[in-house]
This record gives structure tokens, C-alpha cells and sequence, in this order.
């Protein structure tokens, strides 16, 4: 496995841990266009992404892949696109990456490159809701001058990350309440939660929470239902751009509406790197 030469582009600080954990571990590794230097020594700084990649064995690209409908870094490097990558990546070669769109990955694999999307792993998806969970209740403490202890919390939707985020907030005293559409999640979530509702209920509901967290895509939280809401309510959207939230009609009611998308890049990159390296080893 040592003779394993990686590529790490792109991406968040989960890009640069990953590089030094690879590293460090013996591998070979060059990086490009990370959001900062990596300290480790060892590793080859690319020039162009080119130079990055020819002579790897595996790439792997940031969580997710895209944003903003280009390819996600924090740097400038215009050679950095899903075009040049395509064109570069050769036959044999291995490419991760998180949320990979499903034409990038048809190209892919026509081209004889193995391709593994991190967010369809179970594994990484699991570690990636603690890290996610954590985030949000980091920003929610952050932007809100009450207490979530004993406070009236509201998550949207009972799937991954509406699961953990349930579970993180119990253990903080919290009052929580789960919203879902699905009988069965509903079911599940009144294990946990203080109580479960329907999505029909929203609309009586909404007033009395403090804290709102939503994990549904989609647009959910419509002008109608923001103007139910109390004027201190804060809402912390963690669903994958552009969020679930009127944010153009949140402003103008006043409300403290946020999209907080890479919550694990921006407060558990460490531990997400470690996750993803794991598994990244064990599957080559």
C-alpha cells in the first residue's frame, strides 16, 4: 500500500489534514490549491494541477466536490475545474471525493477511473453527522443570547443529521421537538424527542420555539411559516444549499436566519480528515 502515490486538492481544512495524516503515515503526497500550507515537509507543493495529479495513483478531492456549481477551493487557481480534471485523470487512477454529480462520475468511470463518493459511504456519512451536529450547535450558541439549556428546540427533518443533531440536543436538556414527514420517522423520533409532528403542523406550532434547526433540502420554511415565528427565534439550516429557508423574506421579517453549509471543515476538520483517511486506507 506504501507505494501509493496521493493527490489532495482543493477543499477545506479536512484537504490539509488529510494530506499531513497521509503523510505522515509514510505515503507519498502532493498537494494542490489547498486552503493553507500543509507543515509537513514532505509533501510536494504542484505548481499546476497537472503536476498534481499525472503521477498519482489516487486524487482526493474536496467535501463537496462542487459549490456554487464550480469546483470547490478556496484559492484562485483558474486550471482547477472539473473539465481540467477530467482531462487529466487517466486511466487506473482512483478519485474521492464528497458529492460527486452524477455526470463528472458517469465521465469518470467511462474513462476507466474508480471513483468513490464519500457521502454515499455509511461510514463517513455517520462521522460527518457528529461533526455536523457539533457545527450547528456551535453556531446556534454563537448567534443567540439564550441559553439552549431547557430551551424550545425545533429540528426539521429526522434523516442522519436530524438524528444525531436530536440526540446532541437531549444530552444539552434541551426541549426537542422533531419534525418529519415520514409515520415511520416520527415513530422513531419520539424515542428520543419530547415529541414528534407532522409537517402539517408547523403552522401551529412554530411560535413557541427558540432555536430551529433544519436538515431538509428543499425549500421548507416559506414567508407564511417565518411569520409565525417568535421575533427572537434563531434558525440554523444545515441542508445542502441553497438551504430550506426564504432567506430574502426571513430578512426582511427581521428574523436571524443562517445556511450553514461545511460545518465539519470549519469545526471538526482534524477528526473528519482522521474518518476519511481511515477509510480511504482501507479501501485501497
Amino acid at each position: 500500500m506504501k507505494n501509493i502515490n496521493f493527490a489532495v486538492i482543493g477543499g477545506d481544512m479536512r484537504q490539509v489534514y488529510i494530506s499531513e495524516g497521509l503523510a505522515s503515515l509514510g505515503y507519498t503526497v502532493c498537494d494542490y490549491a489547498l486552503c493553507t500550507e500543509t507543515a509537513n515537509p514532505s509533501i510536494c507543493h504542484a505548481s499546476t494541477i497537472e503536476e498534481a495529479i499525472c503521477n498519482t495513483s489516487a486524487i482526493i478531492a474536496p467535501v463537496p466536490l462542487v459549490r456554487n456549481r464550480v469546483f470547490n477551493q478556496q484559492t484562485l487557481n483558474t486550471d482547477l475545474t472539473l473539465e481540467s480534471l477530467c482531462s487529466l485523470l487517466q486511466n487506473g487512477q482512483y478519485f474521492f471525493a464528497g458529492s460527486i454529480p452524477e455526470f463528472f462520475n458517469t465521465a469518470l468511470l467511462e474513462k476507466g477511473i474508480s471513483t468513490c463518493d464519500f457521502m454515499k459511504e455509511e461510514e463517513i456519512v455517520f462521522y460527518n453527522t457528529i461533526a455536523t451536529a457539533e457545527g450547528a450547535i456551535c453556531e446556534a450558541i454563537s448567534k443567540s443570547p439564550y441559553n439552549l439549556h431547557r430551551s424550545s428546540c425545533l429540528v426539521l427533518g429526522y434523516g442522519k443529521c436530524g438524528r444525531t443533531l436530536a440526540s446532541y440536543l437531549k444530552g444539552m436538556f434541551c426541549n426537542v421537538t422533531v419534525c418529519a414527514r415520514s409515520s415511520k420517522a416520527r415513530a422513531e423520533a419520539e424515542i428520543l424527542a419530547d415529541q414528534a409532528i407532522d409537517i402539517h403542523q408547523l403552522e401551529q406550532k412554530l411560535e413557541h420555539f427558540t432555536f430551529i434547526f433544519n436538515t431538509i433540502p428543499g425549500l421548507l420554511l416559506t414567508k407564511d411559516l417565518l411569520e409565525k415565528l417568535n421575533s427572537n427565534a434563531l434558525i440554523i439550516d444545515i441542508a445542502t444549499a441553497p438551504g430550506g429557508v426564504d432567506y430574502e423574506a426571513a430578512a426582511r421579517l427581521g428574523l436571524s436566519a443562517n445556511l450553514c453549509p461545511g460545518l465539519p471543515g470549519k469545526y471538526a476538520p482534524k477528526s473528519s480528515a482522521d474518518a476519511m483517511i481511515r477509510f480511504i486506507t482501507h479501501q485501497l
